[in-house]
């Protein structure tokens, strides 16, 4: 038996890594005879996206821990591998890349109802979409070591594709894109922000549910993408303004407003909470079926290139920074032409992909 350990970052521990790690871990159970399990609350995003049914342990059984570099390869982790282990690695292109992984990718079906709700929305469109994925949020955080792409790489992004047809807009941090007026000064009326697919793409008028949207869209170390952890974090927060650091709160004064504000939710996102339906599993989806896509420098965008399969995508050439020595000041302006994305892609990177120069608009700003 292998158990996986799932990493809570402030990035990068999304849906795309999920999707990741399940090919992984598939992958290595097929190559070395050993079932894999994971702990019940791990996954989250990806068990609540496909319809899947994966191994779960309840018990806890702690595991001998082999912990292994983000880089080291397929074939070194299964070479690594032996019966009851806890695998601790983070599921990058390079180590998920084995004879398994298309197959595999092909067997990934959306739950029913999220392919429902996406293709009601895509057929308001006639004719062909493009999807444009913008990464922003925890990229703009030294600390997450990744290019950000800037406005001009998505209007030259945009000029590789044909002209005039829609372009869905999706994005994790959804407030801060539609409120970038710059994406959308040449023809507003061509772009379609995707902001609540399971509410007809309308926001639901409830602040509070939109704060735990929020949070879940963008603070995995903290909320877990769990739609239950974001309600206490709400909590503690409104608790936190009225609590000095020598006056507290007890616990039964947090569960009471944990309960007050599941009460306060609009009953669209009851619905929504109890179906475990997240933007981010509708947004991967309808993003699968536009005709073309700009990605950006996520796996998350790299996984709707994946499984779509469009005709055309456009991609960054410039993928991660690189995490931060001890007194930089100074963001990359880019990687002198280095197609990093296609080193680090690999087979991931088809015929059908082109790459785009995309220097970091931070590059001049010091970082205090």
């Amino acid at each position: 038996m292998i158990k996986y350990k799932q990493e809570y970052n402030t990035s990068g521990s999304g849906l795309g890594s999920q999707i990741s790690a399940y090919i992984l871990m598939k992958s290595l159970e097929k190559d070395t005879g050993f079932e894999w399990t994971i702990a019940k609350n791990d996954l989250t995003l990806f068990r609540n996206t496909f319809d899947v049914s994966l191994n779960i342990d309840d018990n806890g059984v702690i595991c001998k821990e082999l912990e292994l570099d983000d880089e080291v390869g397929y074939d070194d982790i299964k070479n690594s591998i032996s019966d009851n282990i806890e695998l601790f690695v983070y599921p990058t292109t390079k180590n998920i890349n084995s004879d398994h992984t298309i197959r595999l990718t092909e067997e990934l079906k959306f739950r029913q109802e999220i392919v429902d709700k996406c293709r009601t929305f895509r057929d308001k469109f006639d004719g062909e979409v493009i999807a444009m994925h913008i990464r922003r949020g925890d990229f703009y955080e030294l600390s997450s070591g990744m290019f950000v792409c800037g406005v001009d790489y998505y209007r030259r992004a945009l000029d590789e594709l044909p002209p005039d047809i829609p372009v869905l807009i999706f994005a994790n941090d959804k407030e801060d894109v539609i409120a970038d007026h710059e994406l959308i000064a040449n023809n507003p009326h061509r772009f379609t922000f995707i902001t609540d697919l399971y509410n007809d793409n309308e926001f639901i008028n409830c602040d509070v549910g939109q704060e735990m949207d929020h949070m879940v869209d963008n603070d995995g170390k903290n909320i877990k993408f769990n739609y239950k952890h974001a309600l206490v974090k709400l909590a503690h927060n409104t608790l936190s303004v009225f609590a000095s650091d020598t006056n507290g709160y007890t616990m039964e004064q947090l569960k009471v407003t944990v309960k007050e504000l599941s009460q306060s939710l609009h009953p669209t996102y009851k619905k929504k909470m109890k179906s475990q339906l997240y933007n981010a599993s509708l947004d991967l989806c309808l993003m699968t079926m536009c005709d073309y896509f700009i990605m950006a420098n996520s796996s998350f965008g790299m996984w709707g290139a994946t499984i779509g399969n469009p005709k055309k995508v456009i991609y960054p050439m410039y993928w991660m920074q690189g995490h931060p020595e001890d007194g930089q000041a100074l963001i990359k302006t880019d990687l002198d032409g280095f197609d990093q994305t296609k080193y680090l892609g690999g087979s991931f990177i088809k015929d059908h992909f082109v790459p785009l120069e995309n220097p970091d608009p931070r590059s001049f700003e010091v970082v205090s």
